[in-house]
């Protein structure tokens, strides 16, 4: 457990060297396949973050559903190696798929983060729910520049290749989100009929 919370570590410190243009961010991860799978463990560290989100919006009433929430998680984080896979090979970088699922699953803990920090000043009352919302929206675009840097760095193509390769696994975790809330929304419906 200790190697696996040092090899977090390092993989969150190579991935924000990585998202901040310094050096020797790419030397820092494991991308064996052994590595592969632990990155998964990533994961670990972040449902304390969600766990924390979902009870802040709870509080703040703007809480969905806990089986919904846990849900969406879960299906968009393992929809991405499902995308990453098919990204890669449309694009001839299949030996660099480890590489960008492993940068991936570490670099998007600092993502939970800063939504966790948004969440976080709301209920501290740093925050009213109109600059959440503001704050929301730059995060969009903030973690389609994450992706893209990810993508760039780890399968070593071309920035426009890199940006339309980034893109494909984001859709995808946008179209299982929308098609869960669909699903939930559908069967909360059936239920009041």
């Amino acid at each position: 457990m200790i190697r696996l919370v040092a090899e977090g570590w390092q993989g969150m410190q190579g991935a924000l060297r990585i998202l901040t243009f310094r050096e020797g961010g790419e030397a820092m991860f494991d991308v064996s396949i052994g590595g592969f799978w632990r990155s998964f463990a990533a994961a670990l560290f972040v449902i304390p973050l969600v766990t924390l989100v979902y009870f802040e919006r709870v509080h703040l009433g703007v809480g969905i559903s806990a089986a919904m929430y846990y849900l969406i998680f879960a299906a968009t984080w393992l929809s991405f190696p499902v995308a990453a896979a098919l990204a890669v090979m449309v694009i001839g970088a299949r030996q660099r798929y480890l590489a960008w699922v492993i940068l991936h699953n570490w670099g998007v803990v600092w993502l939970y983060l800063v939504t966790t920090a948004i969440w976080s000043l709301q209920v501290a009352g740093i925050i009213n729910a109109e600059f959440r919302d503001f704050l929301f929206f730059l995060d969009g675009y903030v973690r389609i520049l994450v992706h893209w840097r990810l993508a760039y760095v780890a399968l070593g193509v071309p920035t426009i290749t890199s940006a339309f390769t980034a893109a494909v696994p984001s859709l995808v975790s946008y179209i299982v989100l929308v098609g869960i809330s669909q699903a939930f929304a559908a069967s909360a419906a059936a239920a009041v009929s």
